[in-house]
């Protein structure tokens, strides 16, 4: 039966599960991109453009993960005779890079845009593509997030915060959009996508951190501690 065959393969099974989860994760990516380009086409707005670009970063770096769960899955042989569970490590390095590379975009398009002249128009349709593509996007990062966990998976989980941060990015845009509305003042735009970029940055760096401290077999200490209470305990 089929359901035996899983529980005598626990790998396999894993591993389907998280090829679906980076998958639906691609998918969404593709249709997020395409909402977000159409909202910056028709509103102009440099806050939505930056959202779009953080959209931009979550289709390659998806691509990079789900290249990376199939090869993670791989076992050991004469070349890797320790497996390729590494690539966990460098597939959240690269996701953490590419984020850091959108939010300086991020931010010289924001203040190349401001001091142009800022010009933005159907801001509420505008409003209402993001807020759904936010929305959307906090479920799929959550999704993500705990399915990486159940199945040990730093690729998924890194892939979840990055939708996550995504999600947020989306619903600070909103926020500078509802701004711009209410007041009239164009230059919460640019702002709110500036502070987006600067928690992006946070964010792209502490999966920087912690891909360099797989690679590099840094210690935990908090594993470390735990590992040692038990061995107490036991003897």
């Amino acid at each position: 039966m089929p359901t035996i065959a899983a529980d005598t393969n626990p790998n396999g099974l894993e591993y389907d599960q998280q090829k679906f989860a980076i998958g639906l994760s691609l998918a969404v990516g593709f249709l997020m991109l395409a909402g977000k380009a159409y909202a910056y086409i028709l509103t102009g707005s440099v806050a939505i453009l930056s959202d779009a670009a953080e959209s931009v970063v979550h289709v390659f770096a998806v691509s990079f993960a789900a290249f990376s769960v199939r090869l993670s899955f791989k076992p050991a042989d004469p070349t890797h005779p320790y497996g390729h569970e590494k690539v966990a490590f460098f597939s959240a390095g690269m996701e953490g890079m590419m984020i850091v590379i959108a939010a300086v975009y991020i931010i010289y398009t924001s203040v190349a845009k401001w001091i142009a002249g800022l010009h933005l128009e159907n801001l509420e349709f505008g409003t209402s593509l993001t807020a759904a593509a936010a929305v959307v996007n906090a479920f799929l990062g959550g999704y993500l997030v705990w399915k990486g966990r159940r199945t040990k998976s730093l690729i998924l989980v890194a892939n979840g915060k990055h939708v996550l941060t995504d999600s947020w990015t989306s619903f600070a845009v909103i926020v500078g959009l509802l701004m711009v509305i209410w007041t009239g003042w164009l230059p919460f735009d640019p702002i709110i996508a500036i502070l987006a970029a600067i928690n992006i940055l946070w964010s792209g760096g502490k999966l920087i951190r912690q891909s360099v401290g797989g690679l590099m077999d840094e210690a935990d200490p908090g594993f470390e501690r735990q590992l040692r209470k038990t061995l107490d305990i036991e003897t």
